[in-house]
């Protein structure tokens, strides 16, 4: 069969599972999702609160808004979708020469991916963000910085942390997009200062503190911390797949790097060292992963980018583990506490079937003898009749 036919029939394989799963998938199993509906519902009473520590107004409005009015599968579809929009516009912007067999190829490699695909399948606000960076990116090639500004205003306010992202993205976009040497200075200035905007509430009713900023850290120590990161980050491409990335590692810094490969480097660095800070969900990971995964598809040849994606898949079905981890509850409402940690070759189910066995989990979070706690269960639209 023609390579370009089998990638799109993957492509398409994967789109309609997708947009199954998300029909199917009610309102998920991330205990941050009912809270950032809360903050819509709230707002709509007249009251302010923030979902979590620093909050993420643009998201929180966006999921909360179609959650309460459309219900769980109208969220999920906008949430998936715009993860592939997201992914098709930023490797838009990284070529010169644009083809839809270019663009397959690229975005099966990113759903191949168990973390990028099943993450992005519920109301959680990762590829929020992602979007509309990417959409100012795509404004920059085309020179309207003003769109730029709003798009990168919009991202910071839907997730304040891909601030570093926009600052590195605008510094090494390449010069024949800026008019003269000011005008990086110019578009990171404003859109630092659209993205804040969106921040005001929150930073007032903290009482014009910053505390907001650097909450939500996991408790432990630095040794603690960088084991976390350690392996989670392998996790998160994992562990068999790490060594394909290992290579392509090499391969990278063999190579003559341009504007393009600089964006995409410092992301995937600002992004480790955001994640060593704050090692908790795979997910904050995925701006790395997206980069890394276009690294793959313009520098591995095709017998090593189709074994990784070979590999990817079969993590859907079986993943290959070489920590077992106990944990101090066993329940699954209970809060996830690492007791103890020991070095041993496993097969265990794969993200597939886990997806599948936590669409259960969002019960954790809600009184079931409600009628709220009904409607969340059936995922429907939250508005009161």
């Amino acid at each position: 069969m023609n390579i370009n036919i089998s990638n799109k029939f993957i492509f398409f394989t994967c789109l309609i599972l997708g947009i199954y799963l998300c029909i199917i998938g009610g309102y998920g199993s991330d205990e941050d999702t009912l809270p950032m509906i809360g903050t819509f519902v709230n707002f709509l009473d007249g009251n302010f609160m923030t979902s979590r520590f620093t909050g993420y107004p643009v998201s929180e409005f966006i999921i909360g808004f179609f959650s309460y009015y459309f219900g769980s599968t109208a969220i999920n579809l906008i949430i998936f979708i715009s993860f592939i929009i997201g992914s098709a516009l930023f490797f838009i912007c990284l070529e010169n020469k644009i083809g839809l067999n270019n663009i397959i190829k690229f975005l099966i490699l990113i759903l191949s991916s168990p973390i990028l695909f099943f993450d992005n399948l519920e109301p959680v606000d990762y590829s929020i963000p992602f979007i509309f960076l990417s959409l100012g990116f795509f404004s920059i090639t085309k020179k309207r910085t003003e769109l730029a500004v709003i798009f990168f205003g919009i991202s910071i306010g839907a997730r304040i942390n891909f601030v570093p992202f926009i600052i590195a993205l605008i510094i090494f976009s390449d010069k024949k997009y800026f008019n003269d040497q000011y005008s990086k200075a110019f578009l990171i200035l404003t859109s630092l200062f659209a993205g804040a905007l969106f921040y005001l509430p929150v930073w007032i009713h903290s009482g014009l503190g910053f505390d907001w900023l650097t909450a939500g850290r996991p408790e432990g120590g630095l040794l603690e911390y960088f084991a976390r990161f350690s392996y989670k980050t392998i996790l998160t491409f994992g562990f068999l797949q790490s060594i394909i990335i290992f290579y392509l590692v090499k391969k990278i810094l063999e190579k003559k790097i341009n504007s393009n490969y600089k964006i995409l480097i410092s992301i995937i660095i600002l992004n480790l060292l955001i994640f060593l800070y704050i090692p908790a969900e795979l997910s904050y990971l995925q701006p790395m992963l997206v980069c890394v995964y276009y690294l793959a598809y313009k520098i591995l040849n095709n017998k090593y980018f189709y074994t990784l994606l070979i590999i990817n898949f079969f993590t859907w079905f079986l993943t290959f583990q070489v920590i077992e981890i106990q944990y101090k509850y066993k329940n699954k409402c209970d809060p996830i506490v690492a007791e103890k940690v020991k070095f041993e070759l496993q097969l265990t189910k794969g993200y597939f079937f886990k997806f599948l066995q936590k669409r259960n989990m969002i019960s954790c979070w809600i009184d079931p003898n409600t009628s709220y706690g009904q409607k969340v269960l059936r995922g429907e639209a939250l508005k009161k009749k």
